[in-house]
């Protein structure tokens, strides 16, 4: 009888303490692991940056066209419509959906700093559905946007060799840029 009234006493005496603690704020999921691995897995997933989780080959290597564009101080109409006018050849896209993947791949990169250095985790996502022929069109855009005031920068260099270095480790498959 003893044994009963002290796991009796136990029980009243942990359930007052949870009671307490939830009054104080404390929230009594966070000590269940599964919670806590869900949540964990989640943050991870969606708490990155968005142009690091682009799959589709055309996202990224606009945002990665654009990355271009962000190392410049001042984005002149000229250098947006002929970056456009590129997408439109290299993508074969038509006028409104280059200016859309210029304008999204505008925001994604806005305000990043240190560009090369975020180039090969931009494209890791989508480098495996790169064919070879999608890279070598994607490095020539790049060249292209690079040039188009005429002489290229130091750190368009830089971004322009990340990428020429991340679409050489992996091998092409078959597929389309859209």
């Amino acid at each position: 009888m003893h044994i009963l009234i002290g796991i009796i006493t136990a029980i009243a005496g942990l359930i007052w303490a949870l009671n307490s603690l939830h009054n104080a704020g404390v929230d009594l999921n966070s000590f269940n692991p599964f919670t806590w691995a869900r949540r964990r897995k989640w943050e991870a997933q969606y708490g990155a940056k968005p142009m690091l989780n682009l799959e589709k080959p055309l996202e990224a290597a606009g945002a990665v066209a654009l990355s271009l564009l962000g190392e410049l101080p001042v984005v002149t109409k000229e250098q947006k419509d002929g970056v456009i006018a590129l997408f439109q050849d290299t993508f074969q896209l038509a006028p409104d959906q280059a200016s859309e993947l210029f304008t999204s791949s505008a925001y994604l990169v806005k305000g990043e700093v240190n560009l090369h250095e975020s180039v090969p985790k931009i494209l890791a996502p989508s480098l495996p559905q790169f064919t070879s022929e999608m890279r070598e069109s994607l490095l020539n855009l790049l060249k292209s946007i690079a040039s188009l005031d005429g002489s290229t920068s130091e750190a368009q260099s830089k971004i322009i060799e990340s990428a020429a270095t991340a679409l050489k480790l992996s091998k092409a498959r078959a597929t389309e840029w859209g």
